[in-house]
């Protein structure tokens, strides 16, 4: 039943103040209104940040309702679910940007460009500036609606049969990739042989593939064999939200733009949670002690940026395209050097004590959305232990070192954290320093001393 069409116009009278009156003759009625959203996979960790926006924004009355599992187990789902938001078979649908251009959309290749957009940092800049609406409004041409494009995991070259560093080792390479002609001439223009494949079955003949690091652990892909090269990375997995012509048509301008603005209130919360997955995901790879990760060398990378020259040659015979690059560009120049992935190094343990030797308390406010609360940080004797005391509750420890203005963390997990610290009338403050490297929770708002 299609939902949404049988409840749009309850909800649009309810918008602009008109009312009707029960059987009885009693309150009247307000109805909320259900849009079904597609999503291929099967858990809604993707679109949870937009959801909750959607629904906050609403005050609850737009109501989204997850058709997980869309399009099972296809190889070219997003080209389909595209023609089934286009049919109206479906409200609106996740869609992964790098398959747009097999339905003629062209408009994000700047953003999925090979080895420009490297970090999570990067993809937020991107994804926050007017570049966003800009390629939202190409979705037109597939027959849809752009309404939001949210972030995604950094995807890396992951090594399955043979190992993926230089140029020379993706020759005659089997590389598995999602459906995307950028990607396919990407990969050809390394030398591989770039082959889609179902989601969650990626075949052993393959050599590789383009993933991140939440699939690599959830799959269980990591084996004694396998490695990651953790320094480069392809290109984001980014998503848009796309919505039926005349189900949005029907709505409200207020509605449209709350699923509008929803998309740009998701940006901040959705890049706290992928850079603490990516930070625990790699914890857990790296305490498995299965896969190998690789560094390439500043040649190597050099080398790879060379291999693609005739990328971005073709990419630059679009005007509109070329001019997208150049800003991506610019904006690299001024963000933070992408940090790569790699299990913790040895870190002396602290013998002395330290300023900031103690027990610690921090509030985070409602802005930092599922990361926001109460925080203790407890450092005695080079050991520290790290906890979030309001729901969820969870935790952590290591070992840390101070020198001079700068606080070393190592933690039991394999992950590291570099930090600048100042203590001011029992105060402390944690700042990144210019590696950006650790989780960003530290850094949320002053530390209270409630201990020594």
């Amino acid at each position: 039943m299609r939902l949404a069409r049988l409840v749009v116009p309850a909800l649009a009278c309810a918008a602009v103040g008109c009312s009707g009156g029960t059987k009885a003759g009693g309150r009247p009625l307000t109805h909320p209104i259900v849009l079904s959203i597609a999503n291929h996979e099967t858990q809604g960790r993707d679109l949870a940040e937009y959801v909750a926006a959607v629904d906050r924004l609403s005050g609850g009355s737009i109501h989204l309702e997850h058709r997980e599992g869309w399009r099972g187990p296809q190889v070219d789902y997003d080209r389909a679910t595209v023609a089934d938001v286009r049919a109206g078979s479906i409200d609106l649908a996740k869609i992964a940007v790098r398959s747009l251009d097999t339905v003629g959309v062209t408009d994000f290749q700047a953003l999925t460009a090979p080895f420009l957009v490297d970090s999570i940092a990067l993809e937020r800049t991107v994804l926050a500036s007017p570049l966003a609406d800009e390629m939202l409004a190409g979705l037109t041409r597939a027959g849809v609606v752009g309404v939001a494009v949210l972030p995604g995991e950094p995807r890396r070259p992951f090594g399955q049969r043979r190992r993926f560093v230089a140029p020379s080792e993706y020759r005659g390479a089997v590389f598995g990739i999602g459906p995307s002609i950028l990607s396919l001439e990407t990969l050809e223009a390394l030398g591989a042989r770039p082959r889609s494949y179902i989601p969650g079955n990626l075949p052993y003949a393959f050599d590789g593939a383009e993933l991140d690091l939440t699939t690599i652990e959830g799959q269980g892909y990591d084996t004694s064999v396998t490695s990651l090269t953790g320094n480069v990375v392809l290109w984001p997995r980014a998503f848009v939200v796309v919505a039926n012509r005349k189900v949005f048509a029907r709505l409200t301008s207020e509605q449209r733009e709350i699923l509008r603005r929803a998309g740009r209130e998701t940006l901040a919360p959705a890049t706290r949670r992928l850079r603490i997955e990516e930070r625990d995901e790699a914890g857990i790879l790296c305490r498995r002690g299965q896969l190998t990760l690789l560094q390439a060398t500043n040649r190597e990378l050099a080398e790879l940026r060379a291999a693609v020259r005739p990328v971005y040659a073709t990419l630059e015979r679009s005007a509109e395209t070329r001019t997208r690059l150049r800003k991506i560009e610019s904006m690299k120049r001024r963000s933070p050097p992408a940090p790569p992935v790699r299990c913790g190094l040895p870190l002396a343990r602290q013998r002395s004590t330290t300023p900031l030797d103690g027990t610690w308390e921090m509030t985070a406010d409602a802005r930092y959305g599922i990361d926001a609360g109460r925080y203790r940080l407890v450092l005695r004797h080079g050991g520290w232990r790290f906890s979030h005391l309001s729901a969820p509750k969870w935790g952590g420890s290591g070992v840390f070192a101070v020198r001079g203005d700068t606080l070393r963390v190592h933690s039991e997990d394999g992950g590291d954290a570099i930090y600048r610290w100042n203590v001011f009338r029992e105060t402390l403050t944690l700042r990144y320093t210019s590696e950006h490297v650790g989780a960003p929770n530290p850094t949320f708002a002053p530390w209270h001393r409630v201990g020594r």
